[in-house]
C-alpha cells in the first residue's frame, strides 16, 4: 500500500503540472487573432503529418539555431557544457577505479655493494655482508623474515613442538626445486645442517647448533632435538640447504675451495649467471637471472646484476654515474654525496641493532660509583645527538631490548637529560668544579712550586697542568676535583677515556658526547681505533674505559651472550663484563620458557634490573639506509634483521607493467 501511494502522488503531482502547463498556453493563445491560432493548427498538422516521430531528424536539428531565441540557444550550449563535462568525469573516474596496473616479467636492476664476495655458500657466509646477501637469492631456507621482520614460513610448510619443547618437527613444501631441476627433500636439510656442525667444514656457524641433532623423518620431513628447551631456536633455522647430490662429492676439509662457492646451485628466486673477475682474482661483477621454477612465482625482475667497489666513495660515484641502480648501504653522512635525489628513494628500515656506552669498572675505578655511572647518563642529551650527530637517521632508545620487540619494558628507568641534577650529583659526592680559562691554562704550566706552595689556587692549577699533560687532555675549561681528605694524598679527577671504532658517524657521536661531558667537568678523551684492529686489541682485552660500540641483536629478545655472567672476561661478548646471579637465572630461564607471557615477565624484569645498575648505558638504534632507484617498484620492507634480509621479498619487486580494467 505505501508503494501504491507513492505512485498515486506522483501522478497528481505530474497531472497538475500538464494543467498548469496547459492553462499557460491557452492563455497565451486566447490573446492571439483567431484566423492566427487556427493557421498555427494547420502548420502544425502539416509538420507532424510530413514527420509523425516526436523524436527531431538530424536534417531537421539543422534548422534548431533558426527556431530557438538566442536566450534558448544560451542555455542549450550550457546545458550540453554540463552534460559533456559529466560524462567526463565519469568517464575519468570509472577508468581511474577500474584501471589496474599489474606487474610484469621485465627489466634488471644493478646494484652496488662495498667489498667483493668470497663464499656464496651458507656454511661459510658468516660476517661476510656481499656473501650473505647474494646467498640469500640463490638459496631458500626453512625459515625467512617478512616484510614487519617477524619469522614466516620459506621452505617450511608446517611445523610442531615437541611435548617437552626440546624438539621441532618440520614438513616440507613438495613443490620445491633446485637450480639444475632436481627436487629439494629432507635429505638435502639433514645434509646441510650436517656440514654446519661438521668440524671438517669448518662452518663459522657450528657453534650455535651444538647439542642439537637432526633425523630425517621421510622424504619432506626432518626433525630436530635440543639438549634443552630452546624458545628462539627456529630463528637460527635460516640458512640456506645446499644440494646434497652435488656436495656429497666434496671432500668437506677441501669444501670452502670448491667451484660451486662462487658458481652455487640453489633452489632461491635467483640463480647463477656469470662473474667478471679482476686481475688479482677479487670479483668485480656477479650476475643472476631470475628462476622460472621458483616455488611461490617467477620472479618479475629478469636480472640481477651486483658490482663491488673497494670503498663507499666509489660505490656512490657509480650510483651518480647511473652505472648503478641502488646500494646494498649508505652510511647517512654520504646520502649528501648523493646527486640525483629526486630519482631514488631512501629507504630508511628499522634493524635490531642498538649502540652504547659500555662501561669498563676495572680499567676505570669511578666507574664503580652508581651516582658517576647515573650523572654520564643524565648528561647526554640522546635526541640532539641523533637529530644533529646522525642527522635523525636513529631512534633513541634506553635499554637492551628495542621498542619493536614482544619483550620489550616500556616503563623500564630512563635517565633524561637533566645537567642540573647531574651537577648537583657529583657536588654531593665531593666532586668539586674548578674552570680554568684559556688565559689561565696558558699560565699553569708554568707555575712555580714556591708560588704554589703559597697560593692553593695556583697550586691546583699546576696539578692540573701536569695532569693534563700526562693524560693528552685539554686543560682549558672544566674539571672536576676531589681534594684528599688525608695529608699527603693525592687529588683525584674525575676523566673519561671514549674509545670509539673509526668511522665518520662514530667521531661526530663521539664528539657530542665529549662535549656534553666536559660542560659538566668531566674531562674526556677520544680514543680512535681502525676497525680491523677493534676485535683483538680492545673488544677481547677488554681495553677501553668507556666503549661506544653497536650490538646487532637480532629478531627475538634472547640477549644471554650480551648480559650473562658465563659470557664476561677476556673474549666474551658480555662487553661491561656485568655479573648479577638474578640476571642469569632470568636470561637462562627466559630462553627456554615455551610460554610468551612468561617469556615477556622475565625479560621485563631483567630490563629492570640492568637499567637500574647501569652497565652501560643505551644511546639509539641506527637505520639501515638502503638507496634504492625509483624505477624499481614492490619494496614493501619496513624493518630487517640482516642486510641481506632486503631481499626477502625480492621476487615481488618489477619494473614494467601492463593496464587492464576491472569490473
Amino acid at each position: 500500500m505505501p508503494q501504491q501511494n507513492k505512485i498515486l502522488f506522483r501522478l497528481k503531482a505530474v497531472r497538475n503540472a500538464l494543467g498548469g502547463l496547459f492553462n499557460r498556453f491557452r492563455k497565451k493563445l486566447s490573446k492571439q487573432p483567431v484566423l492566427a491560432r487556427s493557421a498555427e493548427r494547420m502548420d502544425q498538422q502539416l509538420v507532424y503529418s510530413l514527420s509523425p516521430k516526436k523524436i527531431p531528424s538530424s536534417n531537421q536539428l539543422k534548422h534548431l539555431k533558426k527556431t530557438l531565441s538566442p536566450k534558448e540557444r544560451l542555455w542549450l550550449r550550457l546545458a550540453v557544457l554540463v552534460l559533456l563535462a559529466s560524462l567526463l568525469y565519469l568517464g575519468v573516474k570509472f577508468y581511474r577505479d577500474h584501471l589496474e596496473l599489474s606487474p610484469i616479467e621485465g627489466g634488471s636492476y644493478s646494484e652496488g655493494l662495498v667489498g667483493h664476495p668470497k663464499y656464496i655458500n651458507p656454511l661459510y657466509n658468516y660476517n661476510r655482508d656481499a656473501d650473505s646477501d647474494l646467498s640469500a637469492l640463490i638459496f631458500s631456507s626453512l625459515f625467512k623474515h617478512d616484510d614487519q621482520g617477524k619469522l614466516a614460513p620459506d621452505l617450511a610448510a608446517k611445523w610442531e613442538l615437541g611435548e617437552d619443547a626440546k624438539s621441532y618437527t618440520i614438513a616440507l613444501r613438495d613443490d620445491v626445486k633446485f637450480h639444475n631441476g632436481d627436487k629439494l627433500t629432507a635429505d638435502d636439510v639433514v645434509f646441510t645442517f650436517e656440514a654446519i656442525k661438521n668440524q671438517d667444514y669448518d662452518s663459522p656457524w657450528r657453534q650455535m647448533f651444538l647439542g642439537a641433532e637432526i633425523e630425517r623423518v621421510d622424504d619432506l620431513t626432518v626433525k630436530f632435538k635440543l639438549g634443552e628447551p630452546y624458545s628462539p631456536f627456529l630463528e637460527l633455522l635460516t640458512f640456506g640447504i645446499l644440494p646434497q647430490n652435488l656436495w656429497t662429492p666434496v671432500n668437506p676439509e677441501t669444501a670452502s675451495l670448491a667451484d660451486l662457492n662462487l658458481k652455487p646451485i640453489g633452489s632461491g628466486p635467483y640463480k647463477f649467471k656469470s662473474l667478471v673477475k679482476s686481475k688479482a682474482g677479487e670479483i668485480k661483477e656477479y650476475n643472476l637471472v631470475a628462476n622460472s621454477n621458483y616455488y611461490l612465482h617467477e620472479p618479475y625482475l629478469e636480472e640481477l646484476n651486483f658490482k663491488f667497489y673497494p670503498n663507499i666513495q666509489e660505490a656512490v660515484s657509480a650510483l651518480n654515474n647511473n652505472d648503478i641502480d641502488g646500494l646494498s648501504y649508505l652510511p647517512h653522512d654520504n646520502q649528501k654525496d648523493v646527486l640525483a635525489k629526486n630519482s631514488m628513494n631512501f629507504i630508511k628500515l628499522k634493524m635490531p641493532r642498538l649502540s652504547a656506552l659500555f662501561l669498563n669498572k676495572k680499567a676505570n675505578l669511578y666507574l664503580s660509583d652508581k651516582n658517576v655511572r647515573t650523572v654520564l647518563a643524565m648528561a647526554l642529551d640522546k635526541n640532539k645527538i641523533v637529530s644533529e650527530a646522525l642527522s635523525g637517521n636513529a631512534s633513541v632508545i634506553d635499554g637492551p631490548i628495542l621498542p619493536d620487540s614482544f619483550a620489550y619494558n616500556p616503563d623500564l628507568k630512563k635517565y633524561d637529560y637533566n645537567v642540573a641534577q647531574a651537577e648537583k650529583l657529583l657536588d654531593e659526592s665531593g666532586w668539586q668544579k674548578v674552570s680554568l680559562s684559556a688565559a689561565e691554562a696558558e699560565k699553569a704550566p708554568n707555575i712555580s712550586a714556591e708560588e704554589a706552595e703559597k697560593d692553593a689556587n695556583l697550586a691546583l692549577q699546576r696539578d692540573l697542568a701536569a695532569h693534563a699533560s700526562s693524560s693528552s687532555l685539554e686543560l682549558a675549561g672544566n674539571w672536576r676535583v676531589k681534594n684528599p681528605k688525608t695529608k699527603g694524598a693525592s687529588r683525584q679527577y674525575l676523566t673519561m677515556n671514549l674509545t670509539v671504532v673509526d668511522s665518520a658517524d662514530n667521531l661526530k657521536v663521539a664528539t657530542e658526547i665529549k662535549n656534553f661531558w666536559e660542560a659538566i667537568g668531566i674531562k674526556t678523551d677520544i680514543k680512535l681505533v681502525a676497525a680491523t684492529a677493534a676485535e683483538n686489541d680492545v673488544i677481547k682485552s677488554r681495553n677501553f674505559e668507556v666503549l661506544l660500540f653497536s650490538q646487532l641483536l637480532g629478531a627475538d629478545p634472547d640477549v644471554y651472550v650480551f648480559w650473562h655472567s658465563s659470557q664476561a672476561g677476556e673474549g666474551g661478548t658480555n662487553l661491561a663484563d656485568y655479573r648479577n646471579k638474578d640476571v642469569d637465572a632470568l636470561l637462562e630461564s627466559g630462553r627456554i620458557a615455551t610460554d610468551l607471557s612468561q617469556r615477556t615477565e622475565k625479560y621485563k624484569k631483567f630490563q629492570e634490573i640492568l637499567t637500574d645498575e647501569l652497565p652501560a648505558i643505551f644511546l639509539y638504534s641506527s637505520y639501515y639506509n638502503y638507496p634504492q632507484n625509483k624505477k624499481i617498484k614492490g619494496f614493501n620492507k619496513q624493518l630487517t634483521i640482516d642486510p641481506a634480509d632486503r631481499f626477502s621479498g625480492v621476487y615481488d619487486w618489477y619494473i614494467k607493467t601492463k593496464k587492464k580494467l576491472k569490473w
